[in-house]
């Protein structure tokens, strides 16, 4: 039997749940991620965030880890950061 991924969710919720943002080298983008994770999970502490510099320090990763109640909030604010023109990808 084959699972429908748009009906099932693959992540069991609540859950402590890691997020991966990318864009460009620049000092607000840690901001950016944490104020839109922070307005669906705002209990996530700053301790939470870890950054990334690529090779060459011209792009930044940002991991933030926060406490996810269900697949709806992990949705909408993937949804918000893949809307933000300084994110160039998610994860």
């Amino acid at each position: 039997m084959s699972q429908d991924l748009h009906t099932e969710s693959l992540v069991a919720c609540p859950c402590d749940y890691r997020l991966k943002a990318m864009g460009r080298n620049d000092a607000s983008l840690s901001d950016t991620v944490m104020t839109i994770v922070r307005k669906y999970a705002p209990d996530t502490p700053i301790e939470n965030l870890e950054l990334k510099h690529s090779k060459k320090s011209r792009f930044i990763s940002v991991n933030v880890t926060f406490y996810a109640t269900d697949i709806a909030q992990i949705h909408a604010i993937y949804r918000e950061l893949n809307a933000h023109e300084a994110i160039l990808m998610t994860l």
